[in-house]
């Protein structure tokens, strides 16, 4: 009785996996340049998930059913959003943001937005209803990274495809582990698997018919630029590490050890204090969508950075004025207002007044600012970076107690 029934089970399976294969060439012919990394990955059937996804190795899981319900042209479509993910190392950029958990399905949103966006432009329309693009994320435009868009995105986004580990989040139960020997591919075959797609795009490039996205991805590929962002990191992290091996006395608890010294009162050495990182943003007219969705992506970070070390982080909006000091423990929390002029010294004066003294104040910039001579008198211990968010322009005009970090608007915008 069963035989039919399996027969008819066995077609259906070769007639989806057909569909795959045929995609997968359709997909090769209409972006050559991605052809390399399309053929490395793995397709392992796994019916009833109702999609198509990826893990970490380069395995795509496809539901035969899911794969029938396609075209060729809109297999391929799904091949060239799953590579993206794998190529532009979503689940790598995602573990690195050190978000909650319940967060993947967000960042799975902003990842798929950027990928369909390039898709488009390259002519390819994601055959998924309720597929997800810049301009469907509040706030978000064209040009925005992944970062960009999620910390634009509610913490609980409409629903939409789950594009496995190889876009954000831990192993799903239908993935197959680390394995080897299978045909996957590892980290070190990743990185080269990047380069090569990385020069075919250049090539292809050269003729003018790449998406602008895939371009910007392959110049930050193979011409990789200091990275502004983990050396951000690193400033906090000094910073963080210098406060935590401090130590001072204090004779409000007398040593223990004062006991073994007749009439002698030692002091006790106090804990160490965490990190006050204060964060000036720059709120006025010059300052557009963009640049502000870049400073609460930066905000984030930094309060990611410190919450490890049990510190604080203030936020102190401005323009030619300052804003209420906020106490935030993640970007979403802050609210940027002003508009008008930019006096950021006005900012630093008010990042200096609060206590306890600062140990280090970020200020994120367009740079069109007069600055002040010298540190704020009231916090002369503190580290003073000055993120320029719209590139060079501003930088000669950093004083020279400030440390520079230039944020490349092109390089910001490869998602």
């Amino acid at each position: 009785m069963s035989g039919p029934t399996s027969g008819g089970a066995d077609a259906d399976l070769r007639a989806a996996a057909l569909r795959l294969a045929a995609g997968r060439a359709r997909a090769a012919e209409t972006m050559p340049y991605l052809a390399t990394a399309l053929f490395a990955m793995t397709p392992l059937p796994r019916p009833g998930i109702a999609t198509m996804a990826v893990d970490r190795r380069w395995r795509l899981y496809w539901d035969p059913a899911f794969a029938l319900s396609l075209t060729v042209t809109g297999c391929a479509a799904v091949w060239l959003h799953e590579v993206g993910h794998l190529l532009r190392e979503h689940a790598d950029r995602w573990t690195a943001l050190a978000e909650p958990a319940g967060q993947a399905p967000r960042w799975n949103r902003a990842a798929d937005a950027g990928i369909n966006a390039d898709l488009r432009a390259g002519g390819v329309e994601l055959p998924v209803a309720g597929a997800w693009y810049p301009e469907r994320v509040p706030g978000g435009a064209e040009g925005m990274t992944a970062e960009q868009l999620y910390r634009l995105l509610p913490a609980h986004p409409d629903e939409g495809p789950d594009c496995g580990s190889g876009a954000a989040g831990p192993e799903r139960v239908w993935e197959e582990g680390e394995g080897a020997g299978d045909g996957s591919v590892d980290a070190g075959r990743a990185v080269l698997l990047r380069e090569q797609v990385a020069r075919a795009v250049r090539e292809q490039a050269a003729r003018g018919t790449v998406p602008a996205g895939w371009r910007r991805w392959a110049d930050r590929t193979l011409d990789p630029q200091v990275d502004w962002r983990e050396e951000l990191r690193s400033v906090v992290r000094r910073t963080a590490a210098t406060v935590a091996g401090l130590r001072d006395s204090s004779y409000s608890r007398p040593s223990r050890r004062s006991s073994a010294v007749p009439g002698v009162v030692l002091p006790a050495m106090r804990q160490p204090r965490p990190p006050a990182v204060r964060v000036v943003v720059d709120t006025s007219g010059s300052m557009d969508e963009v640049m502000l969705a870049r400073c609460l992506a930066e905000i984030g970070a930094i309060c990611d950075r410190v919450a490890r070390s049990r510190g604080s982080v203030e936020v102190i909006a401005c323009d030619a004025s300052a804003a209420q000091v906020q106490a935030v423990r993640s970007a979403a929390a802050v609210t940027l207002v002003g508009g008008g002029g930019t006096d950021l010294r006005v900012g630093l004066e008010a990042a200096a007044q609060r206590r306890p003294p600062a140990d280090l104040v970020v200020v994120l910039t367009d740079g069109q600012t007069p600055w002040p001579d010298a540190p704020p008198e009231r916090s002369p211990r503190a580290r003073y970076v000055a993120v320029l968010v719209a590139g060079a322009a501003g930088a000669h005009a950093v004083p020279s107690w400030m440390h520079a970090i230039v944020l490349d608007p092109a390089a910001l915008t490869a998602r």
